[in-house]
């Protein structure tokens, strides 16, 4: 059940169906009483038409007809008239002879009255009828209504006020031998028109009206409901698609694709969020890879500097144990003379001269490793610390370079440095080096590989608020086809003599990023490479 209830489908169609259904039964309901009552309506409506139409006749034949024929007395208006040349119908028995082939048709025209003539004084009223009259004296211009159900047929009566309307119809009425009443006047009610139709047919009809209407509704329901069905199922198959995408992208499936097929702005704008979502993934997963090999290699580049460093510092180290061997062989020499008695002044002047050739070896060769090692120690300090602190940029400068000695001493490279004195700028110097270092590396490598030798210049330059560096060497060059791509992660011309193609990329990094400068190659097929550096100096208050 708490699938159901957590489902994105069963929650729109649910409701929905649920709805319709309740839309249904109450149109189930009243739409056929709507219908009904708009038949029923309709008859009223045509059969007060029908009235209407009868007393503008009977008005118009009275003042017409009657009225003209009692002037001239040519004929004679008369109850029985049927059969008889000389006379026409009264007003009121035309009605009765009109309500007669209302009959033939399927309506039922009546004209009573509570004061009949003697010929109909015989016709009893009806309940309908006797209020009909009652209320229509009290009230002419309204009108009576009822449906009735008799021998499974539905008729609907309908009663209007038959009024005196000309003076004709008043003076016939009030002057005739037979009236019941003699005082009528003008407007008085005289009786009652009723109509009476039969409107079975006609609610039969609006009963299969409601049926179809009922059932086309309840078809297009459900059709409404299976379409909402399969586009809810498309679009919960999109976002399930899009969030099991999401699931994988979190699980490291950085491969993962999605179908494109998105059938609504919203659907659509959630694949592209998807797709940004990767993109950022990917990038942010690039970025953090390429951290990493930039800090295995500058682990590595620091490696290859201790191993360079030792194979230097091996030999200052080695003289000087021997010298320091040499040195313990005299003195042990000199003692035993002086022991045995046979040390004169000649041994001791000799002594005396090893002793200072072997001091002056030793001074000279320990203080070559101690430099080596000082200018070692503050360099990689620097470059794993990555901290800023204030530095003598010439001094800091020679130290780099002189770190850097072993290794351009066995290249046979030169490395000349024009920087300003007495300049303590707020720096970060680990950074600073790892950029001189991977230049130097960079040319030893790829500028001096195909000749003996070679000569790297260094300018440096402290302004108030920035440092420019200005590098070059005589090297072979970049061909121009190459030059835009060398500072991209991993391109390198040697990776079969194990180029990493990270030595100009992580310069470009350090400069543009972490020192926030800006760095320029030139170059060019036998003109060696031109690296112009700047980036601004920090406050010491930073």
């Amino acid at each position: 059940m708490s699938f159901f209830q957590n489902n994105l489908r069963f929650q729109i169609i649910f409701p929905l169906s649920l709805i319709m259904a309740v839309m249904l039964a109450v149109l189930s309901f009243s739409i056929p009483i709507l219908v009904e009552r708009n038949a029923k309506q309709h008859a009223i409506h045509t059969a007060l038409n029908s009235l209407k139409q009868l007393k503008v006749l009977r008005a118009y034949y009275t003042k017409n007809i009657v009225k003209k024929v009692q002037e001239f007395g040519v004929l004679t208006p008369a109850i029985k008239h049927l059969g008889e040349p000389d006379k026409i119908p009264l007003p009121a028995t035309m009605i009765h002879d009109l309500s007669q082939l209302f009959d033939e048709n399927g309506s039922k025209l009546s004209l009573y009255s509570a004061y009949p003539f003697p010929n109909r004084q015989h016709i009893t009223l009806d309940p309908f009828q006797q209020k009909a009259w009652l209320e229509l004296n009290d009230n002419p211009s309204q009108i009576i209504s009822a449906v009735n159900n008799i021998n499974s047929h539905t008729i609907l009566r309908i009663a209007i006020s038959d009024q005196m309307q000309v003076q004709a119809c008043v003076d016939c009425h009030n002057n005739h031998p037979l009236t019941p009443k003699a005082d009528w006047q003008i407007g008085d009610v005289r009786g009652v028109l009723e109509m009476s139709i039969d409107i079975s047919s006609q609610l039969a009809l609006a009963n299969t009206l409601s049926l179809w209407i009922i059932s086309c509704m309840l078809i297009a329901c459900i059709l409404l409901i299976i379409l909402f069905y399969f586009l809810t199922g498309k679009i919960t198959e999109q976002v399930s698609n899009i969030s099991q995408g999401m699931v994988s992208l979190g699980k490291g499936n950085y491969e993962i694709e999605i179908p494109q097929d998105s059938t609504t702005l919203e659907t659509h704008q959630m694949y592209t969020a998807f797709k940004l979502f990767k993109t950022a993934l990917l990038e942010r997963q690039a970025l953090e890879n390429q951290q990493q090999v930039f800090e295995t290699e500058k682990v590595n580049s620091l490696g290859r500097m201790v191993a360079s460093i030792a194979h230097d510092v091996n030999t200052p180290i080695g003289i000087s144990v021997t010298a320091t061997g040499f040195l313990q062989d005299e003195i042990e020499l000199l003692a035993k003379k002086f022991a045995s008695g046979e040390l004169n002044e000649e041994d001791f002047e000799s002594f005396l001269a090893s002793s200072q050739s072997s001091m002056t070896i030793l001074t000279r060769n320990l203080s070559s490793a101690a430099d080596l090692i000082r200018s070692f120690k503050q360099v990689s300090v620097d470059q794993m610390s990555e901290q800023a602190r204030e530095v003598l940029i010439s001094e800091y400068f020679k130290e780099v370079i002189h770190s850097m000695l072993p290794k351009t001493k066995r290249a046979q490279v030169t490395v000349d440095l024009d920087c300003v004195e007495d300049r303590a700028c707020f720096i970060f110097p680990g950074l600073l080096s790892q950029v001189i270092t991977n230049l130097i590396n960079n040319s030893i490598i790829h500028g001096f590989a195909e000749q003996n030798g070679g000569s790297i210049t260094l300018v440096v330059s402290a302004q108030e608020n920035e440092v420019g560096i200005h590098y070059s060497d005589n090297g072979i060059g970049i061909a121009d086809d190459i030059l835009p791509k060398v500072m991209e992660p991993f391109f390198t011309t040697k990776r079969d003599e194990g180029g990493s193609g990270l030595g100009l990329s992580i310069i470009h990094n350090i400069v543009t990023q972490k020192l926030n400068g800006h760095i320029k190659l030139t170059s060019g097929v036998g003109k060696g490479l031109t690296v112009d550096i700047s980036f601004p100096v920090l406050q010491a208050a930073n």
